[in-house]
């Protein structure tokens, strides 16, 4: 049986000849699919494909309207020829002859169909009677479509890789803007506050980053484009975080003296600034006042009673372990977990791996973004090893979470400003070495509380 008997009534296209090739090569033995496997698969294919394809919906529902016109035996091998009648294909789509004809074209010149013209230009056929399969046939042949695809799923499938890859580097390049942005916007609302801020050049971060943002404002950017923004982005940040953290923790060498040595005099000065006196009056009119008192030590917060320590703990100096398993206790007793740290402490997540879930942290991704803020701070290793030996690893990571929730709180203006985080870091380990209290329960229900987050 010829493919596409031509009659001289019907125009040719360049599409007829890979037509012609794509029915050989499926006589010739080519992959065989069921017809409901076909119908589903070219579901799938419209959904993820067909911005390349570009044929409108109605043309799928014709094409979807033929298959189901086939049997599944023509499927097996053979020709696969419907014969509908214009009629019935109207009915099918509510549509004019005029526009029939111009579905059926472009389904033709996407090669899914092809034409068996008879001499009287009619379309017919019959089938054998005991085994259904057709013996002549002149109309609309399937073919081209069913050698086509196992291409068309591939081609699908990268597609929908694609398109995700595309979405997620979207979210992810959209984050780092807002995250930017914030920490822009912070330091110009602040920088005239913070006494001995550093002059960096803000307005040049601000117009690199509009650059940036402008490229991904379109509805539909290609994956390059936003893989290269990301890399752009990425280096913006660490310099904005560096830049910031340089605007509210200025450090400065003192005349004759290494940086070292400036760094090593100022840890001391952290460690004095906070004590465990109580204070009517705070340091500076941006610092934060440190009572004992407010943080409600040794007091009951939301009906949960603050556990005391064990009396042998004032008897002799207490190790590391001894410390550890105090603080698990007390944060047992406050049923502190990782996900309440985060609910707490927001700003923590901003830190971290933006590509992991949050339903999935762990103390260990805790942990790691936790050190990044203290990092951004100018938290030095000593007060981190001070927080450690006082509650243990975890509840270091707890105090320094609380740490970086407030500091961010009151750099975006929702809570007093906490001008030293190290002497904040050295204040919490002496509470719980030297007086035996520990609030970090306390504070993580505090820092919960809508009203009141910055009460902790």
């Amino acid at each position: 049986m010829e493919t596409c008997r031509k009659t001289g009534r019907r125009a040719a296209f360049a599409e007829d000849v890979i037509n012609d090739e794509l029915v050989h090569d499926y006589e010739a033995g080519g992959e065989r699919h069921a017809r409901n496997d076909v119908r589903n698969k070219l579901k799938w294919v419209r959904q993820h494909l067909n911005r390349d394809i570009n044929l409108p919906l109605s043309a799928w529902y014709l094409l979807d309207e033929l298959i189901s016109l086939s049997h599944d035996v023509d499927w097996t091998g053979g020709p696969i020829t419907v014969w509908p009648s214009n009629e019935l294909m109207l009915t099918w789509l509510d549509v004019s002859e005029r526009q029939l004809q111009i579905l059926l074209t472009k389904l033709r010149k996407a090669s899914f169909i092809c034409f068996i013209d008879s001499p009287t230009q009619q379309r017919w056929g019959r089938r054998d009677s005991t085994t259904g399969r057709i013996v002549e046939a002149y109309g609309i042949d399937l073919r081209p479509l069913a050698q086509r695809v196992p291409a068309l799923i591939a081609l699908a499938e990268r597609a929908q890789a694609e398109r995700y890859a595309t979405i997620q580097r979207r979210r992810t390049a959209k984050a780092l803007v807002a995250r930017i942005s914030e920490y822009i916007r912070t330091a110009r609302r602040d920088m005239d506050e913070v006494p001995g801020a550093a002059n960096d050049n803000w307005d040049e971060y601000a117009a690199e980053l509009a650059r940036a943002a402008k490229l991904i404002e379109p509805k539909r950017v290609p994956l390059a484009v936003l893989d290269a923004v990301v890399e752009l982005l990425r280096p913006l940040e660490h310099a904005v975080k560096k830049a910031i953290a340089k605007l509210f923790r200025p450090r400065r060498p003192l005349d004759g003296q290494s940086s070292r040595q400036a760094q090593q005099k100022t840890s001391s000065t952290d460690e004095s600034r906070f004590t465990h006196k109580t204070t009517t009056k705070p340091p500076s009119s941006t610092e934060e006042s440190v009572e004992l008192s407010k943080t409600r030590v040794g007091r009951s917060v939301g009906g949960l009673a603050a556990p005391s320590a064990p009396a042998h703990f004032s008897e002799k100096r207490r190790t590391k372990a001894d410390n550890a398993r105090w603080t698990m206790a007390h944060l047992a007793e406050y049923r502190v977990s990782a996900s309440t740290v985060l609910k707490a402490c927001p700003s923590i997540v901003e830190l971290g791996d933006q590509a992991l879930p949050v339903e999935n942290w762990d103390w260990v991704t805790i942990s790691e973004a936790a050190l990044a803020g203290l990092s951004i701070m100018g938290v030095g290793a000593h007060a981190w090893k001070a927080l450690r030996y006082a509650f243990g690893d975890i509840g270091a990571v707890v105090a320094a979470a609380i740490i970086s929730e407030k500091f961010t709180q009151g750099a975006r203006g929702q809570a007093p400003i906490v001008a030293s985080p190290g002497g904040y870091a050295y204040w919490l380990a002496r509470s719980a070495d030297e007086l035996n209290h520990i609030d970090l329960g306390p504070k993580i229900h505090g820092l919960l509380k809508p009203s009141g987050r910055s009460a902790a």
